[in-house]
């Protein structure tokens, strides 16, 4: 019986002491503060070799950039009459039934403004049964009172070029506009890939826009 009493009385001992101990580890850990942080000064110098090691070892990807579309060359114009004089503004048709090699070509039409950024234009109009409608601008073109003639770049879609070399009939546009008189006579050519496909003397009436 008292092996029993003395093993008991060890073992609240034991307890006792251990939570003792216990209470004095927490009880310290709660009472003392935490140590202060410490700010640890870098020189710019140091900060730069930092940021240049970091660019050495990540290669920075390269981010692809889309060329900008090759510009469209001005046509070059020479233009030399007198604009209070003469103004070929308007519509040109080709009289009388059209020659079988220009069956498609329907018309031209001629915007002259004269100024050194903007000469105006010249553009070609065709229809055909492969392509309802086709255009085209000249890329050159010499005006004067007495003479037109102007060469395009291809058309959109069939891809041929024209060329016109002519005289004036005739300058008093406002009178013969849309009365189907002749205005205009020259030769007539289509080009495709720099080679000449067809060529004829045609005359033109003229319309004014609208008319």
């Amino acid at each position: 019986m008292k092996r029993v009493i003395l093993r008991v009385v060890a073992m609240l001992l034991t307890f006792a002491l251990g939570v003792t101990v216990t209470w004095l580890i927490l009880w310290r850990e709660v009472e003392e503060p935490d140590p202060p942080c410490k700010v640890e000064l870098v020189s710019p110098e140091a900060l730069v070799n930092r940021i240049e090691s970091i660019a050495s070892i990540t290669p920075i990807t390269p981010v692809a950039t889309v060329p900008a579309p090759a510009a469209t060359p001005k046509p070059h114009f020479i233009l030399d009459y007198d604009p209070e004089m003469f103004n070929p503004y308007g519509m040109y048709y080709i009289m009388g039934p059209k020659p079988k090699e220009f069956a498609s070509f329907d018309s031209f039409e001629v915007v002259l403004i004269g100024l050194a950024d903007d000469p105006g234009y010249i553009s070609v109009f065709t229809n055909s049964e492969k392509y309802n409608s086709d255009s085209t601008s000249a890329v050159f073109a010499f005006v004067t009172e007495r003479r037109l003639a102007f060469a395009t770049a291809p058309t959109v879609n069939s891809k041929v070029e024209y060329r016109f070399e002519g005289e004036f009939l005739r300058t008093d546009f406002d009178a013969v506009a849309g009365r189907n008189k002749a205005v205009l006579r020259g030769t007539l050519t289509r080009s495709k890939n720099g080679r000449k496909l067809v060529e004829s003397t045609v005359t033109f009436r003229m319309e004014h826009h609208g008319c």
